[in-house]
């Protein structure tokens, strides 16, 4: 059985690979500590809407907060100091999808007013406290470093992620055989012990082509041609380069009118 999980970002397992989410606490946990063992931080990007539930005053008991943001957010309200992220169409660098297939992201246009690649602003931030991370300013070095020190990534190189038609796959450690019987015995238990008369939930996940829609790399997975199965294409998808997509189903979309 091959597991692929399904975060809420297209760029979490590679956040996963390199450690940025292993740091034994949970975004809650830290927004708990808030003010007693944590009296400072430095956020790239911001805290979800769900980490922020019941711990809204969390952040203003910090004595000194950094965020690093495309947009102002709740996390940027309580900011002492904000640098300006650059969107992905700003962007070079990389991301892991779910199926440990990395895919370049190339930049677009150059970024707009002040804003600067996040890993340039950690560079330069660096730099000013007097720390060299010798990525000289570009994507490549950086990809190198992430090569020779995360194991997974060991012997990719750069260059070979240009052709997206041959995708360059990490090696995530793969867990040894194991006997799950007593797991599975335990599942049908539990099915078999579940109340007939209860009230059953019959509602689609909301998971479907916006999300997760095959594309150049994802194509190549077979898993998750069955998750598009799962979520049938509409009749017609039409999506203009105007066209916000989002995940969240109480924002409208409103079509975009060109001025005379």
């Amino acid at each position: 059985m091959l597991l692929h999980p399904l975060p809420l970002y297209n760029n979490s397992t590679g956040a996963h690979d390199i450690g940025l989410m292993q740091s034994g606490k949970s975004a809650r946990q830290i927004l708990g500590a808030a003010g007693d063992e944590v009296r400072a931080m430095y956020i790239a990007g911001s805290f979800l809407s769900d980490h922020l539930r019941g711990q809204e005053d969390a952040l203003s008991k910090l004595d000194f907060l950094v965020v690093q943001e495309l947009f102002d957010t709740e996390t940027t309200k309580y900011a002492d100091v904000i640098f300006p992220a650059a969107s992905f169409a700003e962007t070079d660098g990389t991301f892991t999808n779910n199926d440990g297939l990395v895919q370049r992201v190339r930049q677009s246009i150059p970024p707009v007013h002040q804003s600067k690649q996040d890993w340039v602003i950690t560079a330069q931030l660096a730099r000013a406290l007097d720390v060299d991370f010798g990525w000289q300013m570009s994507a490549s070095s950086v990809f190198r470093e992430i090569a020779e020190k995360i194991p997974a990534y060991n012997g990719l190189r750069y260059p070979l992620l240009k052709d997206e038609t041959k995708p360059v796959q990490v090696k995530h450690k793969i867990s040894e055989r194991k006997d799950l019987t007593k797991e599975a015995e335990g599942l049908r238990l539990s099915v078999e012990g579940m109340n007939e008369t209860a009230e059953k939930f019959e509602r689609t996940p909301e998971v479907g082509h916006e999300l997760f829609k095959l594309g150049t790399l994802t194509s190549k997975v077979p898993q998750f041609h069955l998750l598009a199965a799962g979520n049938p294409e509409p009749p017609s998808l039409l999506v203009s380069p105007l066209y916000q997509i989002t995940i969240d189903a109480g924002l409208r979309h409103e079509e975009a009118v060109a001025g005379d």
